[in-house]
């Protein structure tokens, strides 16, 4: 082969730009990095969701919970339809997606619209402040399983009568466990505190919530994120437009929905004016039955349990007890465990 031949081969196998000779090496090279900047630029500068909705992962009472913000009930809405979770199937589990706070326009709705949204947004908020409840149930009936109780009782346990290990049977994490439980729920009896650490239906709380919230478009829902229109006595709070004259009390502000949901379950669990409730879910966890245990959470009484239970029947709520969260590995062991011990009835 001659010179010529050579240089012609050469020649053939360049590419250029302009009267510039390129070799191909150096094009992949710049393909490549190009690709790369159209990758970086799609998946850091685009906003978090396309709909509107901004989401972040959070460890939340142990769960794997994505925190999702939004203004307008058409980004909630159209993001539901994309997750396909806008057809709720109570045969599937349902993913941890909590919504900090209810959209600004669920007044604007029709109403067919906005009890939907609202149910939607809430049953998962819902769901996962129930499932640390179950969870918190099912590490207390573990513990309960190892104690000692021949000079072991929870009031000696708490009052460092006894010793954790050598009389109880315990380890020093799980006398703390008690300790802060005993102190959450309020009481140094154990069979109290058992029958006060439990879950409530999810209807129950859907119903409660779209009455005292109107159905996510209240002013406290919307400014302080109350759905239950908790009342506290502390410095911070809103002032109810009604208020009496001579009162002080105010309307609980939360940071988010689910913080207002762990106030309310708590709230049922562990005051005394809820007793009824209670000792009604010893034997039953059937919505329409425990709304006769919230006879004193409102002035009408005996016309708000009637209301309650109307509103459950009318809107179907009861079909949403069968749905189920999608919790990790562990945590499904626990929330079967509970489920378990609840058929005993050790309560």
């Amino acid at each position: 082969m001659t010179r010529e031949s050579n240089l012609a081969d050469q020649h053939d196998s360049r590419h250029y730009f302009g009267h510039l000779a390129v070799e191909p090496d150096f094009i992949r090279f710049v393909v490549g990095l190009s690709l790369c900047l159209v990758f970086l630029v799609i998946t850091v500068f685009r906003p978090p969701l396309a709909t509107g909705v901004a989401r972040v992962t959070l460890e939340e009472g142990g769960n794997h919970v994505v925190m999702l913000e939004a203004s307008e009930s058409r980004a909630i809405i159209d993001f539901l339809r994309a997750e396909g979770l806008w057809e709720l199937n109570p045969k599937e589990s349902m993913p941890p997606l909590v919504f900090t706070s209810f959209p600004v326009d669920m007044g604007e709705l029709q109403v067919s619209a906005r009890k939907r949204l609202f149910l939607h947004i809430l049953a998962p908020t819902a769901m996962v402040a129930l499932a640390e409840v179950a969870e918190e149930r099912a590490e207390l009936l573990r513990v309960i399983g190892r104690m000692d109780f021949y000079d072991c009782t929870l009031e000696k346990l708490l009052h460092e009568e006894v010793c954790h290990q050598q009389d109880c049977g315990l380890t020093a994490e799980e006398a703390e466990f008690l300790q802060l439980l005993a102190a959450k729920y309020r009481t140094e009896r154990l069979d109290v505190l058992l029958s006060r650490v439990n879950v409530l239906p999810l209807s129950l709380v859907l119903a409660q919530a779209a009455m005292e919230s109107a159905w996510g478009a209240s002013r406290f829902v919307q400014e302080g994120n109350n759905i239950f229109g908790v009342w506290t006595w502390g410095g911070e709070g809103m002032i109810p437009a009604n208020r009496a004259s001579g009162m002080s009390h105010r309307v609980a502000i939360y940071d988010t929905l689910l913080d207002s949901v762990r106030a309310y379950v708590l709230m049922l669990n562990r005051v005394p004016a809820y007793r009824t409730l209670r000792e009604i879910r010893r034997e039953s966890m059937d919505s329409l039955a425990l709304v006769n245990g919230l006879r004193y959470y409102s002035e009408k009484r005996d016309r708000y349990v009637d209301d309650l239970r109307r509103l459950i029947q009318i809107n179907q709520m009861q079909h949403y007890d069968a749905l189920t969260l999608s919790l990790e590995p562990a945590e499904v062991k626990k929330q079967l465990a509970m489920e378990s011990y609840r058929q005993t009835r050790l309560d």
